[in-house]
Parts: structure tokens; C-alpha cells; sequence
């Protein structure tokens, strides 16, 4: 009797032993509602806020009838997943507040910690709006990369390197020779010299200087790589710019004429905005190589500019509205086409002159010349009778890739 109870207790046990390695072996599903929150996985996240460290510009590819639209285009990378926005405003939205693509942050090297320049063209001073005294440190001078140059009526020449980390204000001693926007971009006005001064905003008694030389312009000149043709900055597919060259953002006179004509339109019941203003090099690498993978180099060649040869790295351009085929005949392109060059502007790549260019019709496209260039452009096509000229023709110059 002992010995049958000793078999029933060793089975028993046995029996529960092999149900408990059973049950350690099935795969116990996963309750997903509690890891719903955790499940975003390569996918696309709209409104999404992530560390401003993560953002990269990038750009969102589209088809060949639109334009490069991805200078407001950031891919923020983080929590397991890829989100793609863009700046750009919608079309028929109201004109943003606040300024866009202006000069914001100075290129990697100036300032170590990074001074973010305000809006706007500076004429008597501006202040950068970001940037602090080193953390602390105390700072009891300031050094420029240089202290001298010498440019051409019309030509910008880009800021010098600040080595200090301060509050920028930059001032002109005589704006009729020339000017100097809000992170130091000195742009020749008239004939003259002058005196191009940045102070400490956080302690003015700290202040440096540059000595500036304003030339009349005679013709074709290439300064610091950069063709310039009667005082304008020449950018198209025969004269590129260094990778280098990075006025910061829209220059500050390019961004003051368009909320002149911005306001001009508002005033006649039309909402104009900037869709895409500046964009640097790399920016445009990553713009032109998404559209050569997409359309392929020959259509891509047709409405994007290989990197270095884009005339919005000058900081000139602008793209307005929607930008895209939708915008050609809508009461805004109207209105552009003939008011713009009241405020300095031209309409870069008119209808009708790919051959010429070597870029589709984009009434969207407006680029910077001043007011006295651009009415002496009109008038030259008035008095060929032709509705537009382009750069390339009133300067007898090429459009094409070497």
C-alpha cells in the first residue's frame, strides 16, 4: 500500500512538472492597447516636437511641374520614427507673421554658441536677437576675420566672423555708401568710404570695425568667386557661387522691399507671402539630388538648380504663394508681374524664355535688384518690346551648364 501511494504522489508530481513546462512554453500574446502609445515606427508625424538638435533640413520630393519648395522643409528625426514638415504656408492661407527666411543663424565656426540674428535691413543698427556672452565668460574685446574691404555699388559682401560669443549690433556710418544688415552683411550703396561698426549690445563700450570702400561698378567682376555685372550679383547655370558663400538668410534689403510690396498687394486686397527664401548650399545638394532621383537630371535641370548655381543661395530670391503651375494667371501672379519691379524686383524666369534661362516659366520666382536696376531692366524691355527682359538678356550673358 505504501509502495502504490509512493507510485500516485512520484505521477502526480510528474504530471504537474510537465504542465508547468508546458505552460512556460506557449507565447503569451501581447496586450496591444497598452503599448499602443509606443508603436509609431517609421512612419509620418504631423505636428510633431522634438529637440531643435535633431533637425536637419531635407526636402520633400515632388512632382517635376513644381518647383523647389523644400528650403521650409525639415526632417525632425527621433523616437523611432522620421517626421517630414514643411514651412511653407498653404495656398490661400494668410500671410504669416513673423519673418520668414530671414537672416537667422550665422554658418557653424562664428561665435561658438551661436549668435541668431534678428529681421530686417539695418540702415542705423540692428540686434541680433540670439547669442550670449560665452556663458558667463567675460569678454573684453571683439576680433573680425576682417577689418577692410573693398566692393562695388550694388555688391554684398558677407559678414566677418565675429570670434566672440555676443549680442551683435551692428551700425553705418554713412548709409548712403553703405549698408549693413542685422549679422553683418555690408552692402555697397554709392561711391565713398565708410565705417562699418559692431558693438557688444550687453556692454556697448566693446566694439570693433570695419573700413569700407564703395567703387563704382564697371562691368564684369569676380570677387571671392562671386560674378557681379554692373554692381548685381549674377547666379545661373554658366555663373555658380562657392559652397562657401552664405549671406545668412535673405539679405535685409531683400526682405525690407518685400514687406513693402507684400503691403502693397495687401492694399489692393492681394495676400502675398514667401513660400521659400534662402537656402545654402547643402540645402540645395539635397533639393536638386531628391529631384535627379525622382524626375531624373535632365527634367530636374529644368526647374531645380544644381547645387551652387541656385539664385536663392544669394539670399535674393524669393518664391512666392504656392509654388507650382496652379499659380500662373490667379490674380496674385497678376498683380506681381506688374508691380513688382515698383519695389525692386524682377521676375527672374519670365514666360516664354526656357531657351534663354534655362528654366520653365516660374511666376513665383522674384528676385532682388533694387529698385533703380529694376526699373532700368523694364524700361530696356519696354524699349525692345518685350514684356520682360531677362538678366541674361540685358547683360548679353549665357545660361548653361559647362
Amino acid at each position: 500500500m505504501k509502495r502504490q501511494f509512493t507510485r500516485i504522489t512520484a505521477f502526480t508530481a510528474s504530471l504537474v512538472c510537465l504542465m508547468g513546462m508546458a505552460a512556460c512554453g506557449n507565447d503569451v500574446p501581447a496586450d496591444e492597447s497598452e503599448s499602443s502609445e509606443l508603436s509609431i515606427s517609421s512612419g509620418v508625424a504631423e505636428n510633431t516636437t522634438d529637440n531643435v538638435n535633431d533637425v536637419q533640413t531635407s526636402d520633400v520630393t515632388t512632382s517635376a511641374a513644381e518647383n523647389e519648395t523644400a528650403g521650409g522643409t525639415t526632417t525632425v528625426s527621433g523616437a523611432g520614427f522620421v517626421a517630414v514638415t514643411r514651412a511653407g504656408v498653404a495656398s490661400g492661407a494668410s500671410k504669416p507673421n513673423g519673418n520668414i527666411n530671414t537672416p537667422t543663424t550665422k554658418t557653424p565656426g562664428n561665435n561658438a554658441g551661436g549668435n541668431t540674428a534678428g529681421a530686417g535691413n539695418n540702415s542705423g543698427g540692428n540686434s541680433n536677437a540670439g547669442g550670449n556672452n560665452g556663458g558667463g565668460a567675460a569678454v573684453s574685446g571683439i576680433t573680425l576675420s576682417y577689418t577692410s574691404a573693398e566692393i562695388s555699388v550694388g555688391q554684398t559682401k558677407q559678414y566677418p566672423v565675429v570670434s566672440e560669443n555676443i549680442n551683435e549690433v551692428w551700425t553705418s556710418s554713412n548709409t548712403a555708401v553703405a549698408t549693413v544688415d542685422s549679422i553683418g552683411n555690408i552692402t555697397g550703396v554709392g561711391e565713398g568710404t565708410c565705417i562699418i561698426k559692431v558693438t557688444s549690445a550687453d556692454n556697448p563700450s566693446l566694439g570693433a570695425q570695419v573700413s569700407v570702400t564703395v567703387k563704382k561698378s564697371e562691368g564684369s567682376q569676380q570677387i571671392d568667386g562671386v560674378t557681379y555685372i554692373d554692381g548685381i550679383l549674377i547666379a545661373n547655370k554658366t555663373y555658380g557661387l562657392p559652397a562657401s558663400y552664405n549671406p545668412g538668410g535673405l539679405t535685409g534689403d531683400t526682405y525690407s522691399a518685400f514687406q513693402e510690396l507684400a503691403s502693397g498687394a495687401a492694399n489692393d486686397g492681394l495676400n502675398i507671402y514667401i513660400s521659400s527664401g534662402f537656402r545654402s548650399y547643402e540645402t540645395q545638394e539635397a533639393i536638386y539630388n531628391d529631384y535627379v532621383a525622382t524626375n531624373g537630371q535632365a527634367v530636374a535641370d529644368t526647374f531645380s538648380a544644381r547645387p551652387g548655381f541656385s539664385e536663392h543661395q544669394t539670399g535674393l530670391a524669393i518664391d512666392v504663394n504656392e509654388i507650382s503651375d496652379a499659380f500662373i494667371g490667379t490674380p496674385e501672379a497678376i498683380w506681381l508681374e506688374e508691380h513688382c519691379v515698383e519695389y525692386g524686383f524682377i521676375i527672374r524666369y519670365p514666360q516664354g524664355k526656357q531657351g534663354v534661362t534655362g528654366y520653365k516659366y516660374e511666376p513665383w520666382h522674384i528676385r532682388y535688384v533694387g529698385k533703380d536696376n529694376a526699373k532700368r531692366i523694364h524700361d530696356a524691355a519696354v524699349a525692345a518690346g518685350d514684356p520682360y527682359l531677362t538678366l541674361e538678356e540685358y547683360f548679353g550673358i549665357t545660361s548653361a551648364y559647362q
